[in-house]
Order: structure tokens, then sequence, then C-alpha cells
């Protein structure tokens, strides 16, 4: 069977490598893309982004666009709503439609990792960047960015001194979750789920949850799987089994993009720390009803029709080992 969608993402897989900080005389940040948006919410797209001192991300919004950002090495202080925090490596940054922010690093060549939904953030990079090659002059006028940043879904303030941003506790900065933080948690054999970011959060499209599996600890999703699923390995190595295809191991930065209608599982080598992106399934409603039924009859967790009625009943197709 030819993998003509690429389920194992590395680092050095990206398709498309641009300038990050387009409007910096420093032109050592980039932007390298490696998921597409797909659906009519165009999500999971995924790009990364590397940073140095001195560059600013200007203080703007987006319309329609929910983005949440994985802090890989570094750190990044995060301005929005008068108020700024730091996230550290680990830590997410979530900003959903309206809020207006910017990021910048606070130590040298920081990366981020970001998914988005609700825009296409390559097509906009790509055609901010053809303008300024082609209109250099215009390019510089604010004036002008502004009239074409609505075309963008994205609305730009560029007097970077306002407004003022006060200081503020990481754990009173609801924008950045720390790496313990959970919206929810659930606990099994060898595994525990955070809930991060809420479906809420999302414009009611996803959930992003984070893994702890402890070495040998797997888990399964059905053929019948209707939605794209998404993983992005924080830290460890796994073994994936495709259905029909060769198993490979995903390390420490490797996704893993698995495509609608192809079972397969995941089986932790050692103790391993994912991150589920593209939950599209109704997974915290669903454990809520596991965590029910398994203290008033956990005999029917054995039993696979009861499971086969909750995946259904919550449009949720991923098997955990429940025990």
């Amino acid at each position: 069977m030819k993998d003509e969608f690429l389920i194992h993402i590395t680092p050095e897989s990206c398709y498309a490598d641009i300038d990050e900080m387009p409007d910096s005389e420093d032109n050592r940040s980039r932007s390298k893309h490696y998921i597409k948006a797909s659906g009519r919410h165009e999500i999971n797209q995924v790009n990364e982004a590397n940073y140095f001192e001195g560059t600013k991300v200007p203080y703007h919004e987006h319309k329609t666009a929910y983005e949440t950002f994985l802090v890989e090495k570094g750190a990044i202080e995060v301005l929005t709503r008068s108020r700024k925090a730091v996230a550290r490596k680990g830590e997410l940054i979530h900003i959903q439609p309206y809020v207006p922010h910017s990021i910048q690093p606070v130590e040298d060549d920081s990366t981020i990792r970001a998914y988005h939904h609700g825009h296409s953030l390559l097509e906009d990079q790509m055609d901010n960047r053809r303008f300024r090659e082609t209109y250099p002059e215009l390019a510089k006028s604010p004036d002008i960015r502004q009239q074409i940043a609505p075309r963008e879904q994205t609305s730009i303030w560029f007097d970077y001194e306002v407004p003022q941003f006060m200081d503020v506790p990481v754990n009173k900065f609801p924008e950045i979750r720390t790496f313990g933080e959970s919206l929810a948690e659930f606990n099994f054999d060898k595994l525990n789920l955070k809930l991060k970011i809420g479906r809420w959060e999302m414009g009611g499209v996803k959930e992003i949850w984070q893994l702890h599996m402890k070495a040998g600890c797997s888990f399964s999703w059905v053929p019948t799987n209707i939605f794209n699923l998404l993983y992005d390995v924080y830290d460890g190595s796994v073994e994936v089994r495709p259905d029909g295809m060769d198993p490979f191991v995903a390390n420490t930065r490797d996704m893993i993009h698995v495509p609608r209608y192809l079972g397969g599982s995941i089986t932790a080598l050692k103790d391993t720390v994912l991150f589920d992106i593209g939950c599209q399934g109704y997974m915290m409603q669903y454990l809520d009803e596991v965590n029910s039924v398994k203290a008033s009859a956990p005999e029917k967790l054995q039993d696979e029709e009861c499971l086969r009625r909750l995946m259904k009943k919550y449009d949720f197709y991923v098997r955990y080992q429940l025990g």
C-alpha cells in the first residue's frame, strides 16, 4: 500500500521553510510548515517557528483563528489584554479569536510548535511575502499593511508600546497552561490523560490532551474512525503500527498524522509524553462516562458491545487500556 498520506512526520520533513519575521533585518527566525489545514474548519495545521532575542511579533488579533503554541525550547513572553507572563518548555499558549496578543522570546533561539485552526497561516505568509517582494515600498507603509490585514483575517496594532503590560504570575494567566496543569484528568493503568484545551475554547471543534504513557502502555483506533488523528511526541519513543503498513518508531519531536478510515495502534517503548492535538471526538464526555461505569459496574468495561456503544455515542474511535 503506497503511503500517499505522510503519517510519520519528523522535524526534517517540512514542506515549506520561510522567513518568520519578514519586517526584521535579522532573518534567522524561520517558519517551517509540516501539515496543511484540512476540512471545513481548517484544523490541524502545524508549523514550527524559532525566535531570537530582540524579535517581536506585532500586537494583533485574529478574526477566525485559534492558535495553540507548544514551547519546545527556551522561553516565550506572552502579551495580551494589558498583561504579560512567560511560558517555558513544555507549556502551552492558547489564543482564541479576537484576543489581542503578541509573543517575543526572552531566551535566544526559543522555539514553538504552533497548531492552528480557522485560517491558513501558510497561505497568508506566502501572500505577504509576494506582496513585500513585488511592492517593497508599499510594504513599509503601516496604512497599506492595515488595509490588507482584513484579507488575512488579522488586525494589527503597529504601536508596540500601547497598551502597557503588567507582569502577572503564570498561574493567573489563563492563556498559558503549565505542563502539569489540566482542566480535567483521568487515570488508568499505565496511562494518565490531562485535558489541556477544552472544546469550549476551540469553537466546539476539537480538544487538546496530554498523555503520559508508561513503558508498554498502548492504545489503538478503529478503521471506522471518521477523523484525522494527530499526535505530537513531546518526550519519549513509541512504536506505531498503521494497518496494512510497515511499523515505525516515532521519537521526541516527531508527529504521527493518521488519516481517517485507517486503523492502527501506538505502544510506548519507554515512559512517554504525547500531545493529542487533533481530538475531534468527545473524549472528555466519553471518559466521564467510562469513569461512571468503572465505579458502578466495572465488568461492563470488558464488554465489547458496551464499549462500542460508548464510542459511537461520543464519536470517539480510540481505544485505551481502561484497566
